[in-house]
Order: structure tokens, then C-alpha cells, then sequence
């Protein structure tokens, strides 16, 4: 054995086939060295890894192993380990230690790091040497807050200084291996900041041939010089790290927006080329699909991650071994066991669920009070939810219905002891017994007494035989300043335009929204009539039903106004369908979406745009130019910030309009709860401090002020990736401006060439679960390119700027009034009341 080098990575096996590739590179390129594996798994037939020591996470000495191993994910167990491996490889004798990440491949020598060992304990890259803030991710934020250091590499002298920092290291990450960017964490690499000033003899590395990687190429130019031979800033090419690389994905890293694998030089894609061949060659279709060993319990389990957080904190896990399964039922027991803030008045929140809930902030808004008020309506969000959204197993959600249904059977026999007499004990005995058929909702509903016929019907199919008077109860967040809430006042306009008899309910349970909107006409506050129009989403039919019970719902048809984003209406939302008799949607989008999912009737039923403006608001009065064109976007981050895309008209707005750019052109946003999130909002001030240009408007607008805006702006753009409607889109051409927008999802109703600019977009398949969209799910990525093309075109176009503005604001005036949305409406009602009295 060779005692002067020791490379070595650390991969479970589904990553092997990366290993193999960085090992490949270094016998090429350091054939002296010895090769080592910590394998982060356990061995199984399929671990190969040839030329290589490999050295199992069972192997290493770390106190409490089991539950060292079980309070991290698979991300923060792989980092977390380093030191300890680090530490092994010192001991055995070797006088320089080296750690490439998995996704690294040596394209030259590394004789200059090892000269440099010599002389240095410590040798770390940065990774940024230039500066980065080009509208693009990611941006100097988001490096910072990952880390100064890049530790997909690290290189050690065998010292005493050396060993002191190994301890050091092993003594934060043996609890704060996390990614948790609110308390300034990510994984083992955000320590590595403190590391120069507490060590000595640390050599910050900036050669350009170095780690070469997505964060800093925009600072480099790669040139090809031979077959396998490339250049960086005219420095050889050490080593390229493909982190987030994929081989199906045209981007070059899953991490940043900034490159595609061809937009940067045809060297880097030929880098791309190899890399492709190498992992191919290298197993993986045979490795990438490997389970990993620690992802479940000895007994099979799957571990949600929020379990891992109660693993590393709760003083319970001190004394338990979870290679053992009697400590592992015990592990179960103390997860499933009432949080101590739980009361006795409704079913009781376990430990695991009040964990889920404190680390997720939207269930937090959507469920405020989980031990008492908002109880139900949680817990049967986890019944439905959980397993897909925290893959919590049946261990963790069977007592939970077991709870649920007690309570059930108890509130029905307390709520109404004379129809339970009525329908008699064995009946009521045949229901329960059959209960797993019923859809939770309605059980939980029928606990909160609805009405006998939606009982029956629940069971039976049996529509309700008796109804009111003509006329609509709409329900609805109708103060709300959000999309949704619009979308009430539009079934309002409506409604009124149509002489169809009214009342309203104004719902607000488990909207965040400011609520200072106005409903344009006076109605009486909740009527008799024979169908329920609830202008609530999918995801809150359920919630509605329970809190307004049956004096709402009793002997009537009730119809849900719903939107949707994707192009696949979701399996998790399917008891969405057992609360309503009838849905209508805004856009053919929606309608084919939702009605390949359900039975029921889905109609079109068009909203109507109606803005009402203040002329004597000026430009001047939000701060704008009258010789700028002046471009403008808004969101709100509680319509998922992924989905609205505000950072890609940024991008687009600055690579249409350089800094030489002579056109007197601006860029005004307003993006609603930014507060919410904190990452984006620190993405769009950097934006904005980076360019007098762009400016933003912060929080919310009155209606009359926010209509008055839409007035005096030149062009909307907005580079949805998917959109219900697009509500501020049909807005501004409602008022004749130039529209800019995504070609993809709602907005193609009312959007077409001769009305707007579109922009091409490509589809992409979602990646991970993003709020409720799914990963598997599709959704447009807009052309940066062609948006920028169309914000460069349209300005000092003063004849292209009429025609597309006057055609737009026909398309709105003759497809979606308040009359013809009316019209569509009457029409339906009049069919339903004819089918049901």
C-alpha cells in the first residue's frame, strides 16, 4: 500500500456508476494514489467498485451510530461522514488525504495539489472568485448562504493542525450536518467558512482549472486543445465538477438557471459528451435505481424525514438502538403518542403529525390551531395527504383514523340521538363496518351533523328530493385580494348581470389574503335558494362543508367554482369530489383536466373581467416616467413563486435591454407576501440594486390603485410555467395594453397572435413535488430568448402597440363581460333547476 496518497469519495449505492467515473479519471490521472470508497449503504451483491478499499458506514467509529444514521437523509448522512472517513484514512498513515465529490472528473495532473500539500495543511476552492450577479441562479445570496467553500473537494496534509480540524468538523456535524438555510446550515459544507480563521496554514485555492463547475463558469471560458484536453481562462483543466448533472436534462446543472449543456461554448458541451459516455459505460442503468438501505426501518418502514428530525432531537433516542427491532417498536410508540399540547375536546394530534406541521410553514397557515379548532380538518389532510406528501406509512396514519372515526361515531350519536334511532342501531352498525368506502371528508363532515340527505346520499347516490327557490348562495372569500377572491367577484358580476337572484357568504377560514376588496353591489348576507355556488378550490371543499354545516349545504346542489394549474387533475385531491354535486371551470385547460378524473358534470363556465379605472392617478403618481416604456409583472408568493416565475422576467427584461441600451425602458414589479419568502425576496432586491431600471412595489394595492396601474404601464409580461386563468394577463388586455406571456395552460383561451406577443416555451417534467404539484407532473419553461426578443421589439413599435392592444381589449370585452359570463351561467342554472325540482 501506497502511504503518501489516498483519494477517496463517499456515495450510497445508487451512485456508484459516479464513483466509478471519478476513480476512472484518477488512475488516468494519479496512478500512484490509493483509491478508497465510504460506502454510505450497506454492501449488497451489486456494490462494485473496482481498484478500491471501500470502507462501510457500519465500519466507522461513531458513538450512537444507529441513531447518527437515522436523524440524517440520505444528503446529510453522505457529508456528514466525511471527517469520520477522514479521520480512518490519517490513522492508517497517510501523508496527504484528498476528497473529490462523486460527480468529479479529473481531466489533468494533480501534481500542483499535491506540491501544495507539502507546504499546506488545509487546501479548499472557492467558490466564487468574480463576481455573480446577472439576474441568474444561482446569485451571490445563494452561494452565501450555501457556503464560501465548495466541499465536493477538499485536500489535507496528514498533521497535527489537520487532525484538529478533522475533530472539530466531526464535532459540529454530529448534530448540525442539516440543510436549514434559517439558521445559516448546509450540510457539512457552511462550517468550512470558519476554517481559515481557526486553522492554520489553509490555502484558498482560486487557479481557474480547479473545481470547475456551474457557479463559477460564468467567469470562464473552456477550451478543447486535444481529444480529453481542455483549457480554462488558458490554465489546464484539472478537474470539472457535474454537480446536479443529469444526462436526460438539457440544462447543464438542476441546481442554476444560468447555462444549458450547449449554451456555453461547444468545449463545454463536448465536456457534457464524455461525461454522458463515462457514466454510461459505468453502470448507470444498472446502479441508479439500487434502494437505499437506511431509507426505511430494520422492520421495512419507510422513514419520513420528519421522523429524522425527532430522532436527532428528542431525548428518548439516547437510549435506543434502531438496528434493534424491539427499539424500533418502541421508536413507533413514542411517534404515535399525543403531543403534549394536544387536548381531550377534539381527536389528538401525535407527535410525528405535530412535527410535520411545525416544519412546514403552509400548513401552518392552512391549519393555525391543530389542537383544537383546526383539529379535524388536519388530521384529515394527513389521512389524505401524508403518505404522498411526507411519506408517512400506514404505522403513522392508521391510529390517527382509528381516532378520527371514534370521534365520528361519537359526535353522530350526541349531535342527533333521534336519527340515529330513526335509521336504526343496525344500520348505523352496517355503515361503520363498511367505513373504509366512505370518503374521509364526508365522514368527517357527517360527525359535524350535515344534513340527512347528504348522509344518504354519501352512501346511497341518491340525489336530494326537495329544493328552495330560484337563485345562487354564492360562497366565497369575496374580500380577499388574491386570484381566488376575484374570482368570486367575477361569478358576482355575473350573477347580477343576469338577473339571477343572490346572496352571499363571506368565507375567509384558512385564507391568508389581506381581505379590503369590494363587493360592487348589496346583497342579503345568506338566502334560501336551491343551489350553492362555492367559489373555494378543491383542496378546501371539505373545510367549507365543515365549517359551515348543514344550514348551508341542507337540500341543496351544490356547485364548486375550482382552478387548477396543471395539465393532470391530482389523485390526492380526488375527495374534492364527494363535497360538491357539480364543478365549473374557467378555461378549456381546466375542463380537461378535471373532467377526465370524474363522473360529475364539469362545465365551462367563463369568468368575466371588468376594470374600473381612475384617470386622474398619472405615471407620476407610482413614481414612472412619461418617456419610459415601462414593462410590468406582479404575483403573490402564495400562488407559488416556482409557478408565477417572476425571476425569469427579470432575466428576460435585462438580456433584452443591456446597460448601453439607449431606450428610456423600465421594469416595474409587485409581487404580494414576498415576506413569506425570504430567499425570492432577497433574489429581486439584488435584482433591483443591480439595476436602477427595475423597480418594485412592495405589498398590497388598493383596488381603484392597482387598476390605475395596470392604466398607466406600456406591456404585461408574464413567463408563467403554468397558469389556471391568468387573471392579470386578461386585466391588462382588458384595458388595451401589449401583452407578453407564456403560450401554455389557461391564458391560451383568450390569447393568440393577433392580441398579444407569446412566447414559445418548452414542456419539462417536474422533478420534485413543488407545493401541489407533483413531481411527474408537466408544466411549460418559458424561452428566456424569445421573451427578450419580444420585450426588445414591442418598444418604439407605436403601431404594433395599438393593434395588439385594441384586438385585446375585444377579445376581452366580447368573450368575458360580466354579460356573457352571465349568460353562460343563466343558461346552466336554468338546465339544473329544470333536472332537479
Amino acid at each position: 500500500m501506497n502511504k503518501d496518497v489516498c483519494i477517496f469519495t463517499i456515495v450510497s449505492n445508487n451512485y456508484l456508476h459516479y464513483a466509478n467515473t471519478l476513480f476512472e479519471s484518477v488512475k488516468e490521472h494519479c496512478p500512484e494514489a490509493d483509491l478508497v470508497l465510504g460506502l454510505c449503504d450497506k454492501t449488497t451483491e451489486e456494490t462494485y467498485c473496482p481498484g478500491t478499499e471501500i470502507i462501510e458506514l457500519l465500519d466507522l467509529d461513531i458513538p450512537h451510530l444507529s441513531r447518527f444514521i437515522y436523524q440524517y437523509t440520505i444528503l446529510e448522512l453522505n457529508t456528514a461522514i466525511k471527517p469520520y472517513v477522514i479521520e480512518r484514512l490519517m490513522a492508517k498513515g497517510y501523508k496527504k488525504v484528498i476528497y473529490f465529490d462523486p460527480d468529479i472528473k479529473l481531466f489533468g495532473s494533480i501534481d500542483p495539489m499535491l506540491s501544495l500539500l507539502d507546504n499546506y495543511n488545509v487546501l479548499l476552492t472557492p467558490h466564487l472568485t468574480n463576481l455573480l450577479d446577472d439576474g441568474h441562479l444561482p446569485n451571490e445570496l445563494g452561494i452565501l448562504q450555501a457556503g464560501s467553500y465548495n466541499l465536493g473537494y477538499i485536500g489535507l496534509a496528514n498533521s497535527e493542525e489537520s487532525l484538529k480540524l478533522v475533530k472539530w468538523w466531526q464535532s459540529k456535524l454530529y448534530k448540525e450536518c442539516v440543510v436549514d438555510i434559517s439558521r445559516g446550515l448546509f450540510v457539512d459544507q457552511k462550517w468550512m467558512d470558519m476554517v481559515p480563521s481557526l486553522f492554520s496554514d489553509v490555502y484558498i485555492c482560486r487557479d481557474d482549472g480547479w473545481n470547475v463547475a456551474y457557479w463559477n463558469l460564468n467567469h470562464r471560458v473552456v477550451e478543447q486543445i486535444g481529444e480529453n484536453e481542455f483549457l480554462v481562462n488558458q490554465r489546464p483543466l484539472m478537474f470539472f465538477h457535474f454537480s446536479g448533472y443529469s444526462i436526460e436534462a438539457e440544462t447543464l446543472s438542476k441546481h442554476q438557471n444560468r447555462f444549458d449543456k450547449k449554451s456555453n461554448g461547444s468545449a463545454v458541451e463536448k465536456l457534457c459528451e464524455i461525461y454522458n459516455d463515462c457514466l454510461t459505460r459505468n453502470g448507470i442503468g444498472k446502479y441508479k435505481s439500487i434502494p437505499y438501505a437506511y431509507a426505511s426501518f430494520i422492520d421495512g418502514t419507510p422513514v419520513p424525514d420528519v421522523a429524522r428530525l425527532i430522532i436527532k432531537d428528542d431525548e428518548l433516542f439516547d437510549d435506543l438502538d434502531l438496528f434493534n427491532e424491539a427499539d424500533v417498536s418502541k421508536a413507533y410508540q413514542y411517534l404515535n403518542t399525543t403531543a403534549p399540547l394536544s387536548t381531550t375536546n377534539y381527536p389528538q394530534v401525535t407527535r410525528i403529525a405535530e412535527k410535520l406541521w411545525k416544519s412546514r410553514e403552509d400548513l401552518q397557515l392552512a391549519f393555525p390551531n391543530i389542537y383544537e379548532a383546526d383539529a379535524l380538518r388536519f388530521l384529515d389532510w394527513l389521512v389524505h395527504s401524508a403518505e404522498r406528501e411526507a411519506k408517512f406509512s400506514p404505522i403513522f396514519i392508521d391510529g390517527i383514523k382509528k381516532e378520527l372515526e371514534a370521534y365520528q361515531i361519537k359526535a353522530v350519536n350526541s349531535a342527533d340521538p333521534a336519527a340515529t334511532t330513526k335509521l336504526g342501531s343496525s344500520l348505523i352498525k352496517k355503515i361503520w363496518l363498511k367505513r373504509e368506502k366512505i370518503p374521509l371528508p364526508v365522514r368527517l363532515a357527517l360527525g359535524k351533523g350535515v344534513a340527512n340527505w347528504a348522509f344518504k346520499r354519501a352512501f346511497s347516490g341518491v340525489a336530494p328530493t326537495s329544493v328552495k327557490s330560484y337563485g345562487v348562495n354564492m360562497v366565497g372569500y369575496l374580500h380577499a385580494e388574491s386570484g381566488v377572491g376575484e374570482a368570486a367577484r367575477s361569478s358576482i358580476r355575473g350573477l347580477v348581470d343576469a338577473n339571477i337572484p343572490t346572496s352571499l357568504i363571506d368565507y375567509r377560514v384558512g385564507n391568508v389574503s389581506r381581505m379590503s376588496e369590494k363587493v360592487a353591489a348589496e346583497f342579503e348576507q345568506f338566502g334560501s335558494y336551491n343551489i350553492n355556488l362555492v367559489h373555494v378550490n378543491a383542496d378546501q371543499s371539505g373545510v367549507v362543508r365543515e365549517h359551515l354545516a348543514n344550514e348551508v349545504f341542507d337540500n341543496r346542489y351544490t356547485i364548486g367554482y375550482w382552478y387548477w394549474e396543471m395539465p393532470v387533475f391530482p389523485d390526492f385531491l380526488d375527495f374534492a369530489f364527494e363535497n360538491v354535486d357539480e364543478i365549473w371551470v374557467a378555461t378549456e385547460y381546466i375542463l380537461n383536466a378535471i373532467s377526465q378524473k370524474t363522473d360529475k358534470p364539469v362545465k365551462l363556465v367563463p369568468p368575466n373581467v371588468s376594470v374600473s379605472v381612475d384617470t386622474s392617478i398619472t405615471r407620476a403618481d407610482f413614481g414612472l416616467k412619461d418617456d419610459e416604456f415601462v414593462f410590468f409583472h406582479m404575483s403573490d408568493v402564495l400562488s407559488m413563486p416556482e409557478r408565477k416565475n417572476p425571476m425569469a422576467v427579470i432575466s428576460a427584461f435585462k438580456q433584452a435591454f443591456t446597460e448601453e441600451t439607449e431606450q428610456p425602458v423600465k421594469l416595474l414589479l409587485k409581487i404580494t407576501n414576498l415576506d413569506r419568502n425570504p430567499e425570492l425576496e432577497a433574489q429581486i432586491k439584488e435584482a433591483i440594486d443591480d439595476d436602477p431600471r427595475i423597480s418594485m412595489i412592495f405589498g398590497y394595492l388598493e383596488r381603484e390603485h392597482l387598476n390605475s396601474l395596470l392604466a398607466n404601464i406600456d406591456c404585461y409580461v408574464s413567463l408563467h410555467r403554468a397558469e389556471g386563468f391568468g387573471l392579470p394577463i386578461a386585466e391588462a388586455m382588458c384595458l388595451g395594453k401589449v401583452v407578453i406571456a407564456t403560450m401554455w395552460s389557461g391564458n391560451v383561451d383568450f390569447m393568440n397572435q393577433k392580441n398579444s406577443l407569446p412566447v414559445t416555451y418548452e414542456l419539462v417534467e417536474l422533478q420534485e413535488d413543488i407545493g401541489p404539484y407533483e413531481k411527474g407532473q408537466v408544466w411549460a419553461e418559458p424561452s428566456i430568448n424569445d421573451a427578450a426578443d419580444k420585450m426588445f421589439n414591442i418598444v418604439g413599435n407605436g403601431a404594433l402597440q395599438e393593434s395588439l392592444g385594441e384586438a385585446a381589449r375585444q377579445t376581452i370585452a366580447e368573450h368575458f363581460s360580466p354579460a356573457s359570463s352571465g349568460k353562460a351561467m343563466k343558461q346552466r342554472l336554468k338546465e339544473l333547476c329544470e333536472g332537479i325540482q
